[in-house]
């Protein structure tokens, strides 16, 4: 930058002058916009969040899954746990329709897998509870009915 002179055209200073105010304007008006746009993306952000909690009531935590269904452990609820091996869930659809859907992992399975597993997984360990509903809900995925 050259310093202010009396060779200096004022004609060419109040110019350069203002071509930087509207610069210095141009960057503000960019930057209220970022700033309104990052404002509207995070409150965007916090509308769209849905959380799906219910085991503050006296309902057995549901499963969701991504088509739709729901998936219920009724004995939680009760504060019961079911007979190893066979377990009874409560199914809705998309449409509301409920059923109760046993799911059975084979005796022969749990006892290898204790065995395997040294102990660590017992035939009646709540893993299976897991595993049965982890397949009930892909056969849910996979055929999109009960």
């Amino acid at each position: 930058m050259r310093a202010i002179n009396d060779k200096t055209d004022p004609d060419q200073f109040a110019q350069s002058l203002a071509e930087l105010t509207d610069e210095v304007a141009e960057l503000s008006r960019r930057l209220r916009s970022v700033e309104s746009d990052h404002e509207q993306r995070a409150a965007a952000q916090q509308s769209d969040l849905t959380i799906i909690c219910h085991d503050d009531d006296d309902h057995s935590i549901q499963f969701h899954t991504e088509n739709g269904f729901v998936i219920l452990r009724p004995w939680e609820a009760k504060g019961e746990l079911p007979a190893s091996g066979a377990f009874r869930f409560r199914v809705q659809d998309p449409d509301g329709l409920d059923r109760e859907i046993n799911v059975a992992i084979a005796t022969q399975l749990r006892s290898e897998t204790e065995f395997r597993s040294r102990g660590r997984i017992g035939t009646s360990s709540r893993f299976w509870i897991c595993c049965a509903e982890r397949r009930l809900a892909n056969y849910l995925m996979e055929h999109d009915q009960f």
